[in-house]
């Protein structure tokens, strides 16, 4: 079973290069301790009134409107609600001096919200200069602006009418010590508990900045990233003092690029996701520095089916070491769409627990979203905007009232997908579409998984199965670990082009599974076949060492493959469960040898996850039906196959707006078995080990 040392090791602070595609662990940033049993947040607004009139488009009431959001009659009835962080407007990036009515008035709010026992979350812009204002204030601002290839600025949009803002330049430390001024009012004035940094994220390419600082520094990175040899080895040869961030014309759009290979770009989108992870970093170590019991969000979204390294300088495995929640303001609502499409959050959810973050996203408007952030997030997270809908309050009375069931819960999967980057970064259309069916398996299957990531490779030893969807671009030392694993029992689960080049995306002339997978077609025939010949070729199932190894050719789209747009984002369209998911699954089932810990059997649109409690000897099995809108999941039976010597004691159901009731639970063959009511919406079964 994977146990809380595992979890330690993975939710360790991790901002750290990728020069051999493994990231060690850098060391971790204090964490605040308040937010470990979990978080119900929510506001009135966290724009200010100066923002609002500057944007356009307000109504006339638009000043009471800002007042009232942090207005002591908002505070006390969310509060009464059951609400415990008060989540409010700070800055904007107008400039301090501009702002300072504004950020008074947040101080003022923040007070009564304290003298009520409830946490503040303060929101600070991360990624705009309003230059109107801001330059007038500091005129050397104009040197903090992103800039493009022929030095115009870099602007943050929406709609195409906010052309006030510019992005600031975050290799550029004269704007980071700009932003540490605002960090200290926040936490010395305000006295903030709660940052949450916004528009974290960079323009996508050709948008992508020029400045001296960028340029220079990406040269620097190159310099010391990579020894003479290496870099001769990189690039061909060894002076750097020339390489040039890529440049695009209209015969060359950037978002045609499907596979990249050139070694320049790829170490550009290194680059870029390195500079966001070393600026929050240093952000949030000051804060740090300040008040330790300070949590830090950013707003990067999450796994959404886009290239966010390559489109948006975002390797969460170097941003989320530095926080303990983040948002995600993808549109994947839960449910099941007319065309049978099961959507989800799940993935983002999944890529939270991995850091030990919590996340947050909108899901005050919908019940199976509260559903969903319960059974996958352990938490509520973000509980809306004043007022609070019936259905939120409900919720958040029901998480309140059991909230011991999901305090300081761990995942209990004993598989794990790898989300592997230079694949997914270097080749999206296949290892991310590949990683995404594999995931759709497992969830409409409802089986317990986790999502991994190339640093936590470094020890698989709790896990039972590994999964590699595509994942193509493993280093040396990654695969030497992988061989390891399956030698001491593990079960891998290789898929097509797992293995076949290494962390540069150089083709290996030896297939890197070479000896665990046998006939694997090698990388240039694999290219050349665009995939037929490997789908054309059957699976394979062999006993290596200890361990299992189950290799699946591809795994095959149900149906037309929707066209890619820009970018090639595997977006929702793509979520389907795998035409061949039934033979991907008895692999794992083959791999895992002996059984999961948790399997649940049901009808309709049923999907599960478990967690554990150690210390409680309990575990809870989460049930969440995303068919809901057709009546509710039936026929429902679990299998839990319980620690060394324990015995099932007693397992009772949970559900919203009902009271819990006890299940009758059978103990036999190393196993215990029961049965849950029909799920409406979403029901919890709590297992007590004797």
């Amino acid at each position: 079973m994977i146990r809380r040392e595992f979890l330690t090791l993975i939710s360790a602070g991790m901002c750290a290069t990728r020069a051999s595609g493994e990231t060690p662990a850098s060391e971790a940033l204090p964490r605040a301790h308040w937010l470990e049993d979990g978080m119900i947040d929510a506001g009135g607004s966290h724009e200010p009134y100066l923002f609002v009139v500057r944007r356009g488009g307000q109504s006339l009431d638009a000043r009471q409107s800002y007042e009232s959001a942090q207005s002591g009659d908002v505070i006390r009835a969310l509060r009464q609600q059951g609400v415990e962080v008060f989540h409010t407007h700070l800055y904007k990036g107008f400039g301090m001096a501009a702002e300072m009515p504004e950020m008074r008035d947040a101080v003022r709010s923040a007070a009564l919200a304290h003298s009520l026992g409830m946490k503040v979350d303060s929101y600070i812009q991360w990624n705009t200069l309003m230059y109107e204002t801001f330059f007038a204030e500091e005129p050397r601002a104009k040197n903090w602006v992103q800039r493009d290839v022929l030095g115009r600025p870099i602007m943050l949009t929406y709609g195409y009418q906010q052309s006030f803002r510019y992005r600031p330049c975050f290799k550029n430390q004269e704007y980071l010590d700009y932003l540490k001024k605002i960090v200290r009012f926040a936490i010395e004035e305000v006295k903030t508990d709660f940052i949450h940094f916004d528009n974290f994220d960079l323009n996508s390419e050709p948008d992508s900045c020029h400045c001296s600082w960028c340029v220079n520094g990406f040269r620097d990175r190159l310099r010391t990233k990579y020894s003479a040899a290496q870099r001769k080895e990189r690039f061909g040869f060894v002076n750097v003092d020339y390489v040039n961030p890529p440049e695009w014309n209209q015969q060359n759009p950037p978002a045609k690029l499907q596979i990249i290979f050139d070694p320049v770009i790829q170490e550009w989108i290194d680059f870029r996701c390195q500079l966001m992870g070393d600026a929050l970093r240093q952000a949030a170590s000051y804060a740090k520095s300040l008040n330790p019991e300070v949590a830090i969000e950013v707003n990067p979204h999450g796994i959404t089916g886009g290239n966010r390294a390559w489109e948006a300088g975002i390797d969460h495995a170097r941003i989320l070491g530095s926080t303990q929640a983040f948002w995600t303001e993808e549109p994947n609502l839960p449910g099941v769409r007319p065309d049978g499409r099961l959507i989800s959050k799940i993935r983002s959810y999944k890529l939270a627990r991995a850091y030990n973050n919590i996340l947050l996203t909108y899901i005050a408007d919908d019940e199976l979203a509260m559903a969903e952030s319960l059974a996958f997030n352990q938490t509520i997270g973000f509980a809306g905007i004043h007022p609070l809908t019936a259905a939120m309050r409900q919720y958040i009375q029901f998480y309140r009232e059991n909230r011991e069931i999901f305090r300081r819960a761990e995942d209990l999967a004993e598989i794990a997908v790898l989300r592997s980057y230079p694949s997914i970064a270097y080749n999206h259309a296949r290892c991310q579409l590949s990683a995404v069916l594999a995931e759709q398996a497992l969830i409409e299957s409802r089986t317990p998984f986790r999502l991994i990531f190339d640093e936590q490779l470094a020890d698989l030893s709790r896990l039972r199965v590994l999964v590699l969807p595509d994942s193509e671009c493993l280093s040396d030392g990654q695969l030497a670990r992988i061989r390891a694993f399956v030698e001491r029992g593990g079960g891998l689960v290789a898929i097509g082009s797992a293995g076949l080049y290494d962390e540069w995306r150089r083709r290996r002339t030896v297939p890197g599974l070479a000896g665990l997978v046998e006939g694997q077609a090698p990388a240039r025939a694999y290219e050349e076949t665009v995939r037929r010949a490997a789908a054309e070729s059957s699976e394979q199932r062999k006993q290596s060492g200890h361990g299992r190894v189950f290799y699946l050719p591809a795994l095959e789209f149900d149906g037309p493959l929707p066209e890619f747009g820009s970018n090639f984002p595997v977006d929702n369209r793509f979520w389907k469960r795998p035409a061949n998911a039934a033979q991907f699954l008895d692999g794992i089932r083959w791999a895992i040898e002996g059984g999961s810990a948790v399997e649940v059997a049901g009808s309709g649109r049923l999907v599960a996850n478990a967690v554990e409690q150690p210390a409680a000897r309990r575990w809870a099995v989460h049930l969440v039906n995303y068919g809901a809108a057709n009546g509710p999941a039936g026929d429902v039976r679990v299998t839990c196959r319980p620690p060394e010597g324990a015995r099932a004691a007693t397992v009772r159901i949970y559900s919203p707006g009902a009271p819990a009731r006890e299940a009758p639970v059978e103990n036999r063959s190393g196993t215990a078995r029961f049965a849950v009511p029909p799920v409406k919406v979403y029901s919890i079964a709590v297992v007590q080990w004797s």
